[in-house]
């Protein structure tokens, strides 16, 4: 895992420059500081690295090809290097090093952008081409890396944290409103879009180039997409089991490589579990790292346990208390330097930091959830299909006017209501907000952030998704299994779980964002993952083989923290603090946010990703902006 800075210009470019760029990204990649220009200086590339295999100085980047032609920074790992190394060979292809940086740029040169096809792994990276005068930029499938970019008439430039891009002369920190209206209703901002307009996310998926006009000035194309989820549910298999324990073990084996230490993070959850229970039964030697709380209702820990004993690994946890927000939360807000609201950032970066003090690189469950349908909402939408079918429209319709008179909005009865009696788009958007919805915000809003919701909602994030996986054709678990792969997964999950990976330069491969256990998803028939009394029921009838049925069938806790308990509790003194005057104030009236904060300590509701929400971009402001 490493951190990669780029910028290409109609004239020289300073290198100082570039090298500052980089360096905001030391915690990416503390092992080698690397730059490359161009004989006019009208293209630098830059790169942090974090060592991961082929630790000799060789294989340090920007990484040249032997002909001197192509040139690449690169971000990630390619797990399966080793299979596309022996096809190149046979080729004739000869290689000067072990890593799998080099197998990428070869591959580039045999097979063009038709080798992200071929690729396994999760990357971000840019390739300039010294004969066409060609950047070619790429990113993963699902978004595990990142990559941020900006367009000025004269530079086009990039990074893999917004904070690197900063120093550039020509950029401007102007807030994009509609970025924030995402923000403060998903939880995240969702791409292409980032905080600051005019700087944008390639989307994962896509690639883009990026040309040389004859003045030397960039012309960057649109990115294009070369992978995308779809479903093609297969009836005729009557069982799908051996064929994910097969995928899951195989898939775990083939990202445990590395040339430095490997463990597991273990919650104690269905998906961690499963990972654990794989690589141990591949042969590999495990070491384990969970997290806990003393609130008991949000502590996995003897869950966890269980399944290190099972598996004999060698085991290592930590205890997470509301002081350690008081004490990380500005790092945390360095580190995420966009507004963000999963505030389980914090057990993930002590997990993280934990587990670094032993290995280089961990494999996680993450995507497991997404991927197999492993939310309670899922079981809900199994539920209103069938309720669709035998409530008429009439009386669906009756349903949500009483609903939304008889309840205030904050009221669960309220909000479960509308999810069977609602369109299908906004039950989809209710399903995916975690924040202030549209009602709200748009009560609550001032200034600017106003006169963006006058022609901007989060439905306008939602409806082009809903296009490419209709709920008509493909049914309503695979929409919100697509909804959630481009949205929760790559907005929220990823980020924040390389945010807090990257702060203590630490590799984290979620397992199940395999590009083998995604091709096998998408086949299953979404009635066998969820219905209305289960949810991810053919996984957990796969793992029965590996794992406690009492541990698969146990009430789902996620990988939360007692946030709730802690701003009403030890964290009071924070979240209730004097903020008269805040630049908050000039966006959200602040008297609404008040009667909410003493709705939620009263105990009238929980409120806890609200007021979290507004906590954040609160202190992100003066911060950042």
């Amino acid at each position: 895992m490493c951190g990669i800075v780029g910028a290409i210009s109609n004239a020289p470019i300073n290198r100082k420059l570039v090298e500052r760029m980089r360096d905001c990204l030391a915690h990416r990649g503390p092992d080698h500081a690397g730059i490359w220009a161009s004989a006019d200086a009208r293209v630098c590339l830059g790169h942090r690295r974090l060592a991961i295999v082929d630790l000799s100085p060789e294989a340090n980047q920007p990484f040249i090809s032997h002909d001197g032609r192509f040139v690449i920074t690169f971000n990630g790992e390619i797990y399966n290097f080793q299979s596309l190394r022996a096809e190149l060979g046979e080729q004739g292809i000869r290689f000067r090093t072990n890593s799998d940086t080099e197998v990428l740029v070869e591959s580039f040169r045999e097979w063009g952008e038709r080798c992200l096809e071929k690729l396994s792994g999760m990357f971000a990276f840019a390739i300039w081409d010294n004969a066409e005068k060609r950047l070619f930029c790429a990113r993963d499938r699902v978004g595990e890396k990142p990559f941020y970019y900006a367009v000025f008439d004269d530079s086009f430039i990039f990074a893999s944290e917004l904070k690197a891009l900063l120093p550039w002369p020509r950029f401007r920190r102007e807030i994009d409103y509609t970025a924030l209206v995402d923000f403060l209703s998903l939880g995240f901002i969702a791409e292409p879009k980032s905080i600051w307009r005019g700087c944008y996310k390639l989307p994962p998926g896509h690639s883009m180039s990026v040309l040389v006009n004859p003045d030397g000035s960039p012309a960057m194309r649109a990115p294009v997409a070369y992978w995308d989820w779809g479903f093609d549910p297969d009836y005729s298999v009557s069982n799908w089991e051996p064929r994910i324990l097969e995928t899951l073990q195989t898939a775990s084996k083939e990202m445990a490589f590395a040339d430095v230490p490997v463990g597991t993070f273990l919650s104690g959850g269905v998906d961690s579990s499963s990972v654990t229970a794989a690589l141990s039964r591949a042969g590999c030697a495990v070491q384990t790292f969970t997290i806990g709380f003393d609130e008991q209702e949000f502590d996995e820990r003897p869950w966890a346990r269980q399944v290190a004993e099972l598996y004999g690994t060698v085991h290592t946890e930590r205890n997470v208390r509301a002081d350690d927000i008081t004490t990380d939360f500005q790092k945390m807000l360095w580190h995420y330097d966009e507004p963000f609201n999963d505030y389980s950032y914090l057990p993930t970066f002590h997990v993280c930091r934990e587990a670094r003090k032993s290995i280089t690189v961990a494999l996680t469950g993450d995507g497991g959830d997404e991927v197999f349908a492993g939310y309670r909402k899922y079981q809900r939408l199994g539920m209103r299909q069938e309720v669709g079918r035998l409530m008429p429209k009439l009386v669906s319709s009756a349903l949500a006017i009483g609903a939304r008179s008889l309840f205030p909005e904050t009221s669960r009865l309220r909000r479960t209501l509308l999810q069977y009696t609602t369109d299908t788009p906004a039950m989809m958007l209710d399903a995916l907000t975690l924040g202030l919805s549209w009602t709200a915000l748009r009560a609550a809003a001032r200034g600017q952030l106003a006169d963006a919701l006058k022609h901007y909602s989060p439905m306008d994030v939602i409806s082009p998704l809903l296009k490419k996986a209709p709920p008509h054709e493909v049914g309503m678990v695979n929409t919100m299994r697509y909804l959630d792969l481009k949205l929760t997964l790559a907005g929220d999950i990823l980020v924040k779980v390389d945010r807090a990976s990257m702060a203590v330069s630490l590799e984290v491969r979620p397992v199940y964002l395999h590009k083998e256990i995604l091709a096998l998803a998408e086949k299953i028939p979404p009635n066998l993952l969820a219905g209305k009394r289960h949810a991810k029921e053919i996984l957990k009838r796969a793992l029965q083989t590996w794992l406690p049925e009492a541990l698969l069938y146990r009430p789902k806790m996620g990988f939360a923290m007692p946030l709730k308990n802690w701003i009403g509790g030890d964290l009071r003194h924070m979240f209730e603090k004097n903020h008269e005057g805040s630049p908050l104030d000039e966006l959200l009236d602040p008297k609404l946010l008040q009667k909410m904060a003493h709705e939620h300590i009263s105990g009238g509701s929980d409120l806890t990703s609200i007021i979290h929400s507004l906590f954040f971009l609160r202190h992100w402001i003066i911060r950042w902006a």
